[in-house]
């Protein structure tokens, strides 16, 4: 219990000062108002009016006693003129029957508020959109209404609007209005026109289609053209070794017959010791004269002075710089001396 009053008595502060804090009406400078107060039955009843617990006007028995520039109308409503910042406050009407009992009382609070300038309006194109904004000087306090072709678009108090650029028709127009407690301005009315962004649009495609689409279509179809490049490139690569190893398997085919041709004056056969030329096999001869049988003449110097360079080529693992025919490929062996005989008896 002794924790409950301390907790009502905050919320009923609380309240009292957001109602002091709140305001019934608001009056802009220099301007008439009246605030109202709705009692038809005065005629012989008293009334009083209070500024901040002054009284500023009293009327009893519809004689006013103290008149200070105020007045009222026959149901009590106070008229006030020429407003400034000094009447601002906290205004108390109370009517008091023919015994002197209160049987009325109500408070008003009034508050100043300067009026609103004329807004203007700025758009903006986009790719998507149309922004609309509402421009003003003072923007404390002010909401905005919008409306498009005088139709007014409910729901849009910000000070920015956002409209589709399909919903935007050219002639479609648009104003702004800015909206306070004691006055309300429109500003001048408009007609869109997003040819800019037209042609932006324009420069983003390509060929007559998305700026995206057609850049990942050549994407495609150049990625296409240089994978047929490489595989055309892999394929003469490989056709022109093809071709090279064919040339090189040709010619050793065409050497093969030259580097397997003996020399025309030895058979396939016979063998020939490296270390003996062949001038000196000519020369070899028993003593007495020739071999009976033999059937060549004696080699002379001039043979086996030409026998020594073949033999030396031999030894170098050179073939023999000597022309042939197709048909020396395989010359026939040369003759072999006949074998001695026993010798017959002489008579």
């Amino acid at each position: 219990m002794a924790c409950t009053l301390p907790l009502a008595f905050l919320v009923l502060h609380g309240f009292i000062s957001l109602s002091a804090d709140s305001c019934n009406y608001y009056f802009p400078p220099e301007a008439n108002f009246t605030i109202p107060l709705n009692y038809n039955e005065l005629s012989s009843k008293e009334i009083t009016w209070k500024h901040n617990d002054n009284v500023i006007f009293k009327r009893k028995n519809g004689i006013s006693s103290t008149p200070l520039g105020f007045n009222i109308k026959d149901d009590g409503s106070l008229q006030l003129k020429g407003l400034v910042s000094a009447n601002e406050g906290t205004y108390k009407a109370e009517v008091f029957n023919s015994d002197g009992k209160s049987i009325k009382e109500e408070s008003f609070r009034l508050c100043m508020k300067e009026k609103v300038s004329k807004p203007s309006v700025k758009f903006t194109c986009s790719d998507k959109y149309v922004t609309f904004t509402c421009i003003l000087t003072n923007t404390e306090g002010v909401t905005f209404k919008w409306r498009k072709n005088r139709e007014p678009l409910n729901g849009e108090i910000k000070k920015t609007l956002i409209i589709g650029l399909k919903e935007q028709i050219e002639p479609d127009t648009i104003t702004c209005s800015a909206v306070n407690e004691v006055s309300e301005e429109t500003s001048d009315i408009i007609k869109p026109t997003c040819k800019a962004v037209s042609k932006s649009i324009d420069r983003r495609s390509l060929f007559g289609f998305d700026f995206l689409t057609m850049v990942c279509i050549l994407a495609g179809g150049g990625g296409l053209v240089l994978l047929l490049i490489i595989i055309t490139l892999v394929c003469c690569c490989l056709s022109r070794r093809k071709s090279q190893m064919r040339f090189e398997e040709e010619r050793e085919l065409r050497l093969a017959p030259l580097t397997k041709t003996q020399h025309p004056y030895h058979s396939e056969g016979q063998t020939k010791h490296p270390s003996e030329p062949e001038g000196q096999k000519q020369r070899q001869r028993p003593p007495g004269g020739a071999a009976p049988g033999s059937t060549g003449p004696r080699p002379t110097a001039r043979a086996s002075n030409q026998a020594e360079p073949q033999h030396r080529a031999q030894a170098r693992g050179r073939p023999p710089q000597t022309p042939m025919d197709d048909d020396e490929e395989h010359p026939p062996p040369l003759p072999q001396p006949r074998k001695k005989g026993p010798n017959p008896p002489r008579h």
